[in-house]
């Protein structure tokens, strides 16, 4: 079992979770508006926090998360952003026994 994070309503999301059900993988959708500063805590220390913001994004850029704001801003900001605001962070998010998949990157499962 695994752990898949994103927004019911989202396009990358339901694609990611169309393969899922297609390779038969199951999986526990939890909503990513619901984060907890713990989990976030989990995954800064498996991955770079910049990997997880999406500045393509209509909320990173209502804030002006782009590139170099993200390259120029203290982890703990970042941190209290993506808390603040979780539909910056890019989806989904899959926990796979404490390995972190990105986006896309479900296609490596």
């Amino acid at each position: 079992m695994l752990n898949f994070y994103g927004i019911k309503n989202c396009n990358s999301v339901k694609k990611a979770q169309d393969f899922l059900y297609n390779k038969k993988i199951k999986f526990e959708f939890i909503d990513i508006k619901k984060l907890d500063e713990k989990t976030l805590d989990d995954w800064f220390s498996k991955r770079e926090i910049v990997e997880f913001i999406n500045t393509a994004g209509i909320t990173s850029k209502k804030l002006g998360l782009n590139k170099d704001k993200i390259a120029n801003s203290d982890q703990n900001d970042l941190k209290q952003i993506v808390l603040e605001h979780p539909s910056c962070i890019k989806r989904p998010i899959i926990d796979k026994n404490g390995q972190i998949y990105i986006g896309k990157e479900y296609e490596n499962l």
